[in-house]
């Protein structure tokens, strides 16, 4: 929460700097694409033992969809300083989980089995970018733009767990919360005037979340158990919306 406070505090005083230089501000709405690369992809072998738990070396992830909000105002003649807010949720193959889960001796009074696991990653982002015009032409501009900031990382499977004495089937939620998260992202993007006050934003950019070494505890079915992820989270991210010009003050 002290990071989350430091941030915000960090990009309004930015603004506020701003202010007497240049009192324009944006307002920006986006629907996001994020498309995991690397180890945050894959799905085969990712699980090992640790102990109290298991640690992970990949996350099984599958594409994922979110949003971003932004306001901004510029700082300089190119540069332009915002704060940000975003949300991206990936499906997840949690086969892998599910097979070591099951092979691990059980010593309960009652045996039980997980039967089925999905599984699912959660990121919520607050994070400063920092956006450069590139190129302006008669109908909109083109752009780089940077983002530093934190993500609150949390994986959530659901599942069935089967017991033999006495014979039943339950359903389960785990919730594994990593905790706020650095990150840093890139890309390039191009803004596409359909009016006045309101133009087309289009962009595609690579995002890391360090997540390596964070570790949760959390319940899967009857079992309590630590898991240690060791890899960060990759993705290319490909955004669309609209950018909405809120004049000077």
């Amino acid at each position: 929460m002290k990071i989350r406070l430091t941030l915000v505090l960090l990009a309004a005083s930015l603004l506020s700097a701003a202010l007497p230089a240049a009192a324009e501000f944006n307002f920006a709405a986006t629907l996001v694409g994020a498309l995991p690369i690397g180890t945050f992809a894959e799905k085969d072998g990712i699980i090992g033992a640790a102990p109290y738990g298991w640690r992970a070396v990949g996350g099984g992830a599958e594409t994922g969809f979110g949003f971003n909000l932004e306001l901004e105002t510029r700082v300089g003649k190119v540069t332009w300083v915002g704060l940000r807010f975003g949300y991206v949720k990936h499906g997840a193959d949690a086969g892998d989980l599910m097979r070591y889960i099951n092979s691990l001796p059980d010593t309960s009074a009652a045996p039980e089995e997980i039967t089925a696991m999905e599984g699912d990653w959660t990121e919520t982002f607050i994070s400063v970018p920092v956006r450069f015009i590139a190129r302006e032409f008669r109908t909109g501009s083109t752009y780089l733009r940077f983002d530093i900031g934190w993500a609150k990382v949390t994986g959530t499977y659901d599942g069935t767990v089967r017991y033999e004495d006495p014979p039943a089937e339950e359903t389960f939620t785990s919730e594994f919360k990593f905790g706020n998260q650095f990150f840093l992202a890139g890309g390039v993007g191009v803004d596409f005037m359909v009016g006045e006050s309101l133009s087309i934003v289009a962009e595609a950019g690579y995002c890391r979340i360090f997540l390596s070494g964070a570790e949760a505890t959390g319940a899967v079915g009857p079992r309590t158990v630590n898991s240690i992820q060791d890899f960060d989270i990759q993705t290319v991210e490909f955004a669309l919306g609209v950018r909405i010009p809120l004049g000077g003050i």
